[in-house]
């Protein structure tokens, strides 16, 4: 059985869908067993939380392999789910960092890496996944372009290769499933873009005429705080957005291809499959 965390989010879902196509077993470890009534009967539930340590073994017993995302700064309930599993016996561990973790001077980098070096000293085979941004960031936009037909761009001039979450889903079934030999996953879409080129593609797409608006370095901090981000996470987010705004491109990656068989999905298909939650 498989077990999947963070199953109500954008790559969580797809994983827990992909595995319930497959006809694999899978249980999803929830704080509201509400949110798993679409599954219906598909799927096992374990109610619990990573503040709630009585909740892990429960979630964990009769697992082969899980699907783990990461903790922000909780570090001692990382490290507690991790040794539980690994005394009851989880075979492997498929975890969601970022492609940051590859330079642990950021806040970001380091508080990932931290967990993946916690699920390596564990014994347990380790699938790092580190994706760059996701093309569900632009979600954070939605607000503003119902609102005002603006989007704030944090990110300035620099171009990267957004994944939609679709394919790091796929990345994750495969290291999850299969006996894959590589540890590390660097993933990133083919097509490097500005914020600027993304938000004109889906302003075509969604027939509405949109401004991009640059942001500084602290009114990005500003924003991302008044959207409910903690002040700490709001400044790591945009100091690992410091390279690509100073006009650096971020890398990208044939992972998706490689691992899937398939090129990964392009910006405007993506915002063509997700274009109502923008209207």
């Amino acid at each position: 059985m498989y077990l999947v965390t963070g199953a109500t989010g954008n790559v969580g879902s797809k994983i827990a869908k992909e595995l319930v196509n497959q006809e694999e077993k899978v249980r999803l470890f929830l704080r509201d067993a509400k949110k798993a009534e679409p599954w219906n009967t598909r799927v096992d539930i374990a109610v619990g939380d990573f503040i709630k340590p009585e909740t892990f073994r429960p979630a964990l017993e009769g697992i082969r392999a899980i699907f783990l995302m990461n903790r922000g700064p909780d570090q001692k309930s990382f490290e507690e789910f991790v040794s539980v599993a690994r005394d009851l016996g989880v075979q492997k561990i498929v975890f969601l960092s970022t492609l940051a973790a590859g330079d642990p001077a950021l806040t970001i980098g380091k508080m990932h890496k931290d967990q993946e070096d916690t699920i390596r000293a564990s014994g347990i085979v380790a699938k790092m996944l580190r994706p760059g941004g996701f093309m569900s960031n632009t979600f954070g936009w939605i607000g503003s372009i119902k609102a005002e037909g603006k989007v704030y761009n944090a990110m300035g001039p620099g171009r990267f290769a957004p994944v939609a979450p679709e394919d790091i889903a796929a990345v994750a079934v495969r290291a999850l499933t299969d006996d894959l030999p590589e540890e590390l996953f660097n993933i990133s879409g083919d097509e490097p873009t500005t914020v600027g080129e993304q938000v004109s593609i889906l302003s075509d797409v969604i027939g509405k005429k949109l401004e991009c608006i640059d942001l500084s370095e602290e009114e990005s901090v500003q924003a991302m705080v008044k959207g409910g981000l903690p002040q700490f996470l709001a400044s790591a987010v945009v100091e690992s957005f410091r390279d690509i705004r100073q006009g650096k491109t971020a890398p990208t990656f044939d992972t998706v291809e490689r691992v899937t068989g398939r090129k990964p999905m392009g910006f405007r298909a993506w915002a063509e499959r997700n274009a109502f939650r923008f209207v």
